[in-house]
C-alpha cells in the first residue's frame, strides 16, 4: 500500500533497545547526506511498478529525488524517537504509520510515498508499456504488476475505481500476444500497515491469489501466484522476476 504523507504520531514508544536502529536514519536526513542514506537502504528498494527498483547505492543516489522531495526529508530529519516511531512485530519499525520502514539492524526497507517528479515518470512508462500490449488489453487507468513465475506471466491493472484486471500468458508467449485467460472484477485485500496484501480472482469454482510481498525478510519472493479450486491448491509458484 502507498501511502500519501502522515504527520500523525502513534501513541506507542519506542523501545530503547530500537533506537540505535533508528538513530542514524533520522540523523543522515538531517544532514541531508546521501551517501548515507543510500549506505542505509536495504537494495533492492521497491517502487511502485512501472517505477523499476533502485537496485544499488550508486543508483539509488542518481534517483534520490525521484524517492524524496524536501517535504519528506524534513518529515524524517524533524521526527522524535519517542511518538513517531513504531515497532511493528516481524515487519520492522515504521514511521508516522507507515511513510517509512526500517528493519530492526537499521536498514530502510520500504518507502510507502510517491512524489510528483515519480507520478510524472511512472505516467510516462505506462503510456510506453500500453503500446507493447495485446489491443484486447491495452486500455486500463494504471498498471498495478507486472511478474513472471516459472510458467506463467501475469499482469493485474486496474481499470479504474478499483476494478482490477487479471491477464496470464504462458511462459514462452509476448505480451503483445492475445492472453490465455482474462479476468475482471478482482478483489484486493490489504494485510495490516506494513503493506502486504493479495488480489483475488474468480472463475466459478476456481480463485486466482495473486500474493504481494511489501514487507519481508531478505530471501522474500516479490510475491507468489496460488490457483485455487474451491478449498484445493493447484498450484503455488514464486514471482522470479517483476516486470
Amino acid at each position: 500500500m502507498w501511502l500519501c504523507l502522515l504527520f500523525t504520531s502513534n501513541t506507542f514508544a519506542l523501545e530503547q533497545k530500537y533506537h540505535e536502529s533508528v538513530l542514524p536514519v533520522i540523523a543522515a536526513f538531517a544532514d541531508h547526506d546521501k551517501p548515507a542514506i543510500a549506505a542505509l537502504i536495504r537494495y533492492p528498494l521497491k517502487r511502485r511498478y512501472p517505477i523499476p527498483d533502485i537496485k544499488n547505492e550508486a543508483e539509488f543516489i542518481n534517483r534520490f529525488d525521484e524517492v524524496f522531495n524536501d517535504e519528506l526529508v524534513a518529515v524524517i530529519a524533524s521526527s522524535k524517537i519517542d511518538t513517531d516511531w513504531e515497532k511493528v512485530g516481524w515487519r520492522g519499525i515504521m514511521l508516522n504509520n507507515g511513510v517509512m520502514w526500517v528493519d530492526t539492524g537499521g536498514k530502510i526497507i520500504g518507502i510507502n510515498t510517491q512524489n510528483a517528479k515519480e507520478q510524472t515518470l511512472a505516467k510516462s512508462l505506462i503510456e510506453q508499456g500500453k503500446q507493447s500490449l495485446h489491443s484486447s488489453i491495452n486500455t486500463f487507468e494504471k498498471p498495478v504488476l507486472d511478474w513472471k513465475t516459472a510458467n506463467y506471466h501475469v499482469r493485474v491493472d486496474d481499470l479504474g475505481e478499483h476494478n482490477f484486471r487479471y491477464a496470464v500468458w504462458g511462459i514462452n508467449k509476448k505480451p503483445s500476444d492475445k492472453p490465455d485467460m482474462v479476468l475482471l472484477n478482482g478483489d484486493i485485500t490489504f494485510e495490516g500497515s506494513g503493506g502486504n496484501h493479495h488480489y483475488t480472482f474468480k472463475n466459478g469454482r476456481y480463485s486466482y491469489v495473486l500474493q504481494v510481498t511489501i514487507i519481508g525478510c531478505d530471501t522474500s519472493p516479490p510475491g507468489w501466484l496460488e490457483v485455487y479450486k474451491d478449498d484445493e491448491r493447484l498450484l503455488f509458484e514464486d514471482v522470479i522476476s517483476t516486470h
